[in-house]
């Protein structure tokens, strides 16, 4: 199995490597890169293959592709809307690891802190309101944890609230550190 996937990931990265310029271009920079983000990831989901009986997998499978549609489309609201400054120099390299004041431990806490706060917060609120949303347009009782797992509302929900997640991460997370003086 292990021999069989470094083959298909040698070959993989073979045939695309003359394309990673093109595609870095698009993934950067192209107002075309969230439809696709969202898109694709969401019908894979949509179209995972169905089993007899309920498993977790296609809702672990919606929560990772979902987080790294919002990471992705993140970064690129990052660099689209330049919300991240480029730095003025180069960065100068790493000669020694700065000594660990409690001034920086503090700081790290601090942004650790309000970033998991932040993170947190969006997820829960998005979550909330998905369900309603879903369970409002299929007419489903909000009490009913079954309804959870059907297709139609276990999809949407998952893939807002951790696209949202995600997003959060990558530009929400960033700018109120910068707003709070964490950077």
């Amino acid at each position: 199995d292990v021999l069989g996937g470094v083959l298909i990931t040698a070959t993989l990265i073979a045939i695309t490597y003359p394309a990673w310029p093109l595609i870095d271009s698009l993934h950067s920079a192209s107002p075309v890169l969230p439809v696709c983000v969202i898109v694709v990831p969401f019908l894979l989901c949509y179209h995972y293959p169905v089993s007899d009986a309920y498993t977790p997998t296609r809702a672990d499978t919606t929560t990772i592709l979902a987080a790294g549609a919002g990471v992705t489309l993140g970064l690129w609201i990052n660099h689209f809307f330049q919300l991240v400054a480029e730095p003025a120099q180069s960065l100068p390299a790493l000669r020694s690891i700065p000594p660990l004041t409690r001034a920086l431990v503090l700081q790290g806490l601090a942004k650790f802190t309000v970033g998991l706060l932040l993170v947190l917060l969006v997820r829960l609120l998005v979550q909330k309101l998905s369900l309603q949303v879903l369970f409002s347009w299929f007419k489903v009782v909000v009490r009913n944890k079954e309804a959870r797992r059907r297709l139609e509302i276990e999809v949407p929900y998952k893939f807002v609230t951790y696209t949202s997640v995600g997003i959060c991460a990558t530009t929400f997370v960033p700018l109120l550190h910068r707003v709070l003086g964490l950077l």
